[in-house]
Order: C-alpha cells, then sequence, then structure tokens
C-alpha cells in the first residue's frame, strides 16, 4: 500500500487500471478504500482508478487536531494527492461526505472534471442535526467514544435496521473499521462535516456532466438533498438504486456498477 505525504499527514492510496482516463473515487465519513471493492473489477479495466483513505480514515495518519478534520482540508488532500500522481483531468466521484468534497473540487476547479458523480450525498449535511433522532445517536456516540473508546462505539446496535442487501459478513467488517478509527477523527470528521457551508446555491457553479445517484430507502434527508442537487446542476442525471440504503455500491453493486458505468462511458465517448 503507497503512502503520500500531503499537507502534513501520511495518506493511503491504491492506483488499480493501466490504461484510460483517471476516475478519482473519495470515500465517506467513517468509510475507507475497501468502500469500492465492488468497483475495482468492474472499471479498472477502462479506467486509472484512484482509490484513497481521507485523513483519520482507513490507514491514513490521523491529526490530533479534531479542527483539521474539514472538508475544504479533506479537498485539499485529494486535490494535492491528484496532482502529486499527475491527473490533468480525471472523473470524480464522491459518496456521502466524500460528495461534500467532490462538490468542493467540482465548484472550485472545473477544468479538471471530465465528469462528476455525488453518491448518496447532499448539498448540507447541517441539517443532519436538526434531527432529534440523529442527533441524540451522534452525541451519545460521541460521549462513549470520549469515555470509553472507540471499540465501545462500535459494539453498539445501530437503532437503524440494516438494508435488506447489505452482506452481513460487511457489517462485521465496518465494526472492526470503526473499532479501529481515531476518537479525534470521529468526531472531528463529523463536526468538519456538520460545519460544512453547503453548496445549495453554489452548486449551480458546477459545469461538468454530472450523475447524481443514491438508495431508494437511504435516510431522507439525502435523498431530499439528492433530488436539489440534480434541480440545482444544470444538466444533471439522476439514478435511483431500489431497495438500498447509504451503499448502494455494496448492498447491490451490480446495479450501481451498472448506472455508473453507462454514465461514465456516453460521457468518455462524447468528449
Amino acid at each position: 500500500m503507497p503512502f503520500a505525504s500531503i499537507n502534513g499527514v501520511k495518506l493511503n492510496y491504491e492506483l488499480h487500471g493501466e490504461s484510460g482516463d483517471p476516475l478519482v473515487l473519495v470515500h465517506g465519513y467513517t468509510g475507507d478504500i475497501t468502500d469500492w471493492r465492488h468497483q475495482l473489477p468492474a472499471f479498472s479495466p477502462s479506467f486509472r482508478v484512484l482509490i484513497a483513505d481521507n485523513r483519520g480514515h482507513g490507514q491514513s495518519e490521523a491529526s490530533g487536531d479534531r479542527s483539521s478534520y474539514t472538508v475544504e482540508q479533506m479537498t485539499a488532500d485529494i486535490m494535492a494527492l491528484v496532482d502529486d500522481l499527475g491527473f490533468e483531468r480525471f472523473h470524480l466521484l464522491g459518496h456521502s461526505m466524500g460528495g461534500a468534497v467532490a462538490q468542493e473540487m467540482a465548484i472550485a476547479n472545473p477544468q479538471r472534471l471530465l465528469s462528476l458523480t455525488l453518491h448518496d450525498t447532499t448539498n448540507s449535511f447541517a441539517v443532519a442535526g436538526m434531527n432529534p433522532a440523529l442527533a441524540l445517536w451522534r452525541d451519545y456516540r460521541f460521549k462513549v467514544a470520549e469515555s470509553e473508546g472507540m471499540r465501545a462505539v462500535a459494539e453498539f446496535t445501530s437503532p437503524f435496521p440494516p438494508p435488506p442487501h447489505m452482506p452481513p459478513a460487511r457489517l462485521e467488517e465496518t465494526k472492526e473499521r470503526l473499532a479501529a478509527m481515531s476518537v479525534d477523527a470521529f468526531i472531528g470528521a463529523w463536526e468538519g462535516l456538520a460545519s460544512w457551508q453547503g453548496a445549495e446555491t453554489r452548486a449551480q457553479a458546477i459545469t461538468a456532466p454530472t450523475l447524481v445517484i443514491y438508495g431508494d430507502i437511504d435516510t431522507q434527508f439525502i435523498i431530499d438533498g439528492s433530488r436539489s442537487l440534480v434541480a440545482t446542476i444544470a444538466g444533471a442525471e439522476l439514478a435511483v438504486i431500489p431497495q438500498t440504503g447509504h451503499q448502494p455500491q455494496w448492498e447491490r453493486p451490480e446495479l450501481f456498477n451498472a448506472a455508473l458505468g453507462a454514465f461514465l462511458n456516453r460521457v468518455s465517448g462524447e468528449r
């Protein structure tokens, strides 16, 4: 696993594929590069696929400064990594928190993007803190993380039932991943996401061909935010993956890959 020293931390990344345009995949909060396990065999034959662990996630280094886990900082990290690898223009996909990063990249660097895919994300995460159930769950987990550590957090039984197509083995894998995360990254990344300025109106500046994709049983604020992005970004396309929640790329990868592949192939063919 190669590492790159980026903005004061070491980022774990992998490159897959020998030819084709670059495709950069950015995972979400508490995620890591294993989020893309089912996409690598589907897309690496045609694209050079870059996957990376965001700071404090997976095998990447965790900063002890909780204020360093902002969306803007993670955006700077991914852009610096892309530049280090010599990618001039690239396809970009962001999942959840990674979707916020992708929006910032698309707004600030429109000339660099061949396409943009916003995957189970929204134009503002502030609303998540206003939901009483989500806020209670967040605050309780943060309290336990501070007092008992991340293993205790990982052992919680979620009040939200798993979607019907999520493999049980994946649930166990993500539990172990969460247990290994630092408390600073766990709390800092959420606080950074909640304080993100959002892109409700700024998304109008996105000019890259855009696909918005989400699972039809994801949380309502993600669905509402995804629909708002489709309405805001000129020419944006929408794909809804049936019977899936927040991670259709894992829950029903064949449907997710088909929707993403059709979009990428069409955009590539139109160039």
